[in-house]
């Protein structure tokens, strides 16, 4: 199996249970865990907050943030900065104090729960190291083009003003992109919004995002796992959090080693 470091994407919609799945992933495979929406630039939160959604302009830097935050993780200085939490003392050469000023800020986002994970995984008995250095991020990635950009792919975007934006491929430095796709049927999924604490999603919101959803299918898209939430008819009933959380976790462990 390759040692390429590895960013795991826990994908789907509003209500998908990407976060709560995602952390659990991370934690049973000893590696770090980002919400995603912590990774927002600081212009996209402004606008978000004012109830402005976001638009394809606005995720394009969002993503590559993704994306280069889990290279930066899973790299020498990453990974020394996760066995132990400190920022290193401040040196002399600009470039290594603006890696320096990244790297603080990412493991600022780290769940504090699968940080111990690793921890605990890496100080037990047996000292375990994990073959492949990987990072689990909860990130919608509705689209295609969100997935290509995640992946470092070449992406293309189409603009409401007819611009088209084209972000080129960035493959260095090597990290291999793979998706946890929690697959739920609209009844299902209201059906937990609705029943959330705190949580006000609208029906017409969620039809946004399902016709935004363009879904990856485990033969189409390379990386991809397809976990179901739901059984039955219309797959309406809720399989519950443990079935889908250890499918997950037996899925993505086959390719990014347990």
């Amino acid at each position: 199996m390759s040692a390429q470091p590895a960013l795991i994407i826990c994908m789907g919609t509003s209500g998908c249970g990407k976060s709560t799945v995602g952390l659990a992933l991370a934690k049973a495979l000893g590696v770090p865990f980002i919400d995603g929406d912590d990774l927002h630039p600081a212009d996209n939160v402004a606008k978000m907050s004012a109830g402005h959604p976001l638009t394809d302009e606005d995720r394009i830097p969002w993503l590559h943030r993704v994306r280069e935050t889990a290279v930066l993780l899973t790299s020498p200085a990453g990974l020394a900065a996760l066995d132990h939490p400190a920022v290193p003392e401040t040196v002399d050469e600009a470039q290594d104090r603006a890696v320096e000023h990244e790297l603080h800020a990412a493991l600022q986002r780290i769940n504090p729960e699968s940080l111990a994970a690793r921890l605990e995984l890496r100080s037990g008995e047996k000292g375990q190291k994990r073959q492949r250095e990987a990072v689990v991020v909860a990130c919608s990635a509705l689209t295609v083009q969100y997935r290509n950009l995640l992946r470092g792919e070449e992406a293309r975007f189409q603009l409401p003003d007819g611009r088209e934006i084209v972000t080129e491929k960035k493959l260095e430095p090597h990290i291999e992109t793979f998706f946890v796709y929690l697959q739920g049927s609209r009844a299902l999924l209201l059906n937990r919004m609705q029943h959330r604490a705190g949580h006000f999603m609208k029906a017409t919101m969620l039809d946004s995002q399902l016709s935004t959803l363009q879904e990856p299918h485990e033969t189409d898209e390379v990386n991809v796992s397809v976990v179901k939430l739901g059984s039955g008819p219309d797959e309406a009933t809720e399989r519950g959090k443990e079935a889908v959380i250890q499918e997950a976790v037996e899925k993505i462990s086959r390719k990014v080693g347990p």
